[in-house]
């Protein structure tokens, strides 16, 4: 049976609820390719339920120290973080955190290098010949922490080859230890949700191992905007706005997500208050590139200038309900749209309203009114909790006035805009004068 059957095996085991058979399989593959640490980390979890919680630490505590000296940090976080669960003030998983959040600070920008300490003793040397999976008992549990708590003998990577821990490296040490304690950790199936468009939010997620795709509902179907994988996050403007996702985030493999949630996001910021700060500018960052990267307001521009245009606007986040252009009066400036939605509606002449579309990410509002000089000729309303860029009517007219190109882009979209709110009011059916005078083809006396 080879490393993969393995794997399957114990997995089918652990969700039969077999934890000793399953851990005979895991602590087989281990002893077999000693740097699969997803068969450590699953092995430790049998061990656990077995309730042998110590051993079940030492080997998450292995799995970390493996996965760190590969350079594998959400992974090593995760095991550190598991074992923390079991025993929250163990020593050795706190400093495998320090070495691992000293690691990653090296490759942040304005970090000084911090020399790690030592590592750790070797308690075991794994040489363990004998296959495990036909023991049981005494005899498997002290066979298998032999082989579990060996240490991996791969060879350690280069710090310049895996770009810095996204978001955590920016933490001071002690809340990034106190944030990866709090946070959740969770597994998906394949095709399970992780996160819903439209759908309401309150945290950030963090893949640790697997992959989701990522889709959003266009004229009523699904479209595929890409994939996510190990190290990527989003929900961060969800986290810190309150907005509803504006795609859907569906597992397509097994998954492991860390998931930040507000009430995690708090706690820590009660102690260290710089966390809150340091989460926007993350979330600023990535929206920044983001919406210069697909917006069509950037994409006349030379991607050098993008960044300084962002920096015009403002943020302002939106209540649902709340009105930021009024049909009838002049625009306080442009509305970019960074999550949520925007309702675009007339006044009907002949009573109610006519709605004329919703705007989305990267979309703007306003461009009408302020290119013209006259008063809006929409309302323009959010439908939820909606974030926005702005920029007030002066900063807009500076910036067309520089950058030529995206007063073109503007007036454009707006003809076409005034073109569709004219066609939305357009009675459905509209009889020529002659006819009005004609009935069955005889002249009307």
């Amino acid at each position: 049976m080879n490393e993969s059957s393995l794997r399957e095996l114990g997995l089918d085991l652990l969700e039969d609820r077999q934890f000793e058979r399953a851990l005979a399989v895991f602590a087989e593959a281990v002893r077999r390719v000693p740097a699969d640490h997803r068969a450590r980390m699953l092995a430790a979890r049998c061990l656990s339920e077995l309730g042998e919680r110590e051993r079940a630490v030492t080997v998450y505590h292995a799995c970390a120290e493996g996965l760190l000296r590969r350079d594998y940090l959400l992974s090593a976080m995760a095991a550190c973080k598991l074992g923390l669960e079991l025993a929250p003030q163990e020593r050795r998983l706190r400093d495998t955190l320090v070495r691992l959040h000293a690691r990653a600070s090296r490759s942040a920008a304005g970090r000084a290098s911090v020399p790690p300490p030592l590592p750790p003793e070797t308690l075991y040397d794994g040489k363990v010949e004998t296959d495990l999976m036909g023991m049981s008992g005494e005899e498997l549990s002290d066979r298998a922490i032999e082989v579990l708590a060996a240490p991996d003998p791969g060879g350690s990577a280069n710090p310049d080859d895996r770009p810095p821990l996204p978001l955590f490296a920016e933490l001071e040490l002690d809340a990034f230890i106190d944030l990866v304690i709090r946070m959740g950790y969770r597994s998906f199936k394949s095709e399970e949700v992780v996160s819903a468009e439209g759908d309401s939010s309150d945290r950030l997620d963090v893949i640790v191992a697997g992959k989701a795709e990522v889709t959003r509902k266009v004229g009523g179907e699904e479209r595929t905007l890409g994939f996510l994988g190990g190290g990527s996050i989003f929900g961060e403007l969800s986290l810190l706005t309150g907005a509803p996702p504006t795609a859907t985030v569906t597992a397509v493999v097994e998954m492991e997500v860390f998931e930040l949630r507000r009430e995690h996001l708090n706690a820590v910021a009660k102690n260290f208050p710089s966390v809150p700060q340091v989460l926007a500018q993350f979330a600023h960052k990535r929206m920044e590139r983001n919406l210069t990267a697909t917006s069509p307001l950037f994409q006349p521009m030379p991607e050098s200038e993008r960044s300084a245009l962002f920096q015009r606007f403002s943020f302002r986040a939106l209540q649902p309900g709340e009105q930021v252009l009024v049909e009838g009066e002049h625009s306080p400036g442009l509305f970019l749209v960074l999550a949520g939605e925007l309702v675009v509606q007339k006044e009907d002449p002949a009573g109610g309203a006519v709605r004329l579309g919703v705007l989305r990410e990267g979309e703007v509002a306003g461009e009408i009114s302020l290119l013209t000089g006259l008063r809006a000729t929409a309302t323009v309303v959010s439908s939820r909790k909606t974030a926005t860029a702005f920029l007030a009517r002066t900063a807009f007219h500076e910036l067309v006035k520089a950058y030529p190109h995206i007063q073109k882009y503007l007036e454009q979209l707006s003809d076409r805009r005034l073109k569709q709110i004219g066609e939305a009011l357009r009675p459905a059916e509209i009889l020529d004068a002659d006819e009005l005078l004609e009935t069955d083809g005889q002249a009307a006396p």
